[in-house]
């Protein structure tokens, strides 16, 4: 998507300008589409926590997890409560100006925020869709993220999942890539709004969407084996 955003957005767009893209060096990661096969010992064993909320993004969540474990990462699933998540499919539809929204798939949350220690895990994910909305005014999940920033730890967010960012901690110079729905919240919070399938800051890595998933986890999965 580029600065001036139309009226009406359609999907093969949206997938145009991102996996179209494939192989492009992404700003802050050259050759960030690229597998990361190689990093696979260093990645192993590692745990990652995935923090979602009610209606977050079903196939970023899922995506997300399955390369995690695919590259021998455990993948540990979050919530308000250890419970089973309704999660959601947004798409877009050109006779409409703004995304869809319909129920997905459900997903078993292996633990409750409150029983998080951050300390257990070398790097977290968050998921778009409407659960970091929730999830931003959970106090336990700010200081989850806030530990992640404050030591430059592994730590992607993807499509409306840096509005747990900027809740967390300042973002005032970072550059961050999201939906550009939130473009605004960005630029108001001192960040750098950048519209690219992926963005990596130090260790924080963002990405507009599911679109950009093929290009977001192997940056993301490179920035977690310390490469």
């Amino acid at each position: 998507m580029s600065d001036h955003v139309p009226n009406s957005i359609s999907r093969r767009h949206l997938v145009a300008a991102s996996l179209g893209t494939l192989g492009v060096a992404a700003v802050g990661a050259p050759g960030a589409a690229a597998q990361p096969k190689k990093a696979a010992g260093a990645l192993r064993g590692k745990k990652v926590l995935v923090c979602i909320g009610e209606f977050s993004e079903g196939m970023e969540t899922y995506y997300m997890v399955y390369r995690l474990m695919e590259e021998g990462v455990q993948p540990v699933v979050a919530a308000a409560k250890a419970k089973t998540v309704q999660m959601v499919v947004h798409d877009f539809d050109p006779q409409y100006s703004n995304y869809t929204e319909k129920l997905g798939y459900l997903i078993k949350a292996d633990v409750a925020y409150q029983d998080v220690r951050a300390a257990d895990y070398q790097g977290l994910l968050i998921p778009g869709g409407r659960g970091p909305e929730e999830i931003r005014q959970n106090k336990k999940v700010l200081e989850i993220v806030g530990y992640f920033l404050d030591r430059n730890l592994p730590l992607g967010a993807m499509c409306h999942g840096p509005q747990v960012v900027y809740a967390a901690r300042p973002v005032r110079g970072r550059k961050i890539a999201a939906y550009c729905g939130i473009r605004a919240d960005i630029e108001l919070a001192g960040a750098v709004f950048v519209d690219a399938p992926v963005v990596v800051d130090g260790a924080l890595v963002t990405s507009r969407g599911w679109p950009d998933l093929p290009h977001f986890m192997p940056a993301f999965l490179k920035v977690l084996s310390g490469k």
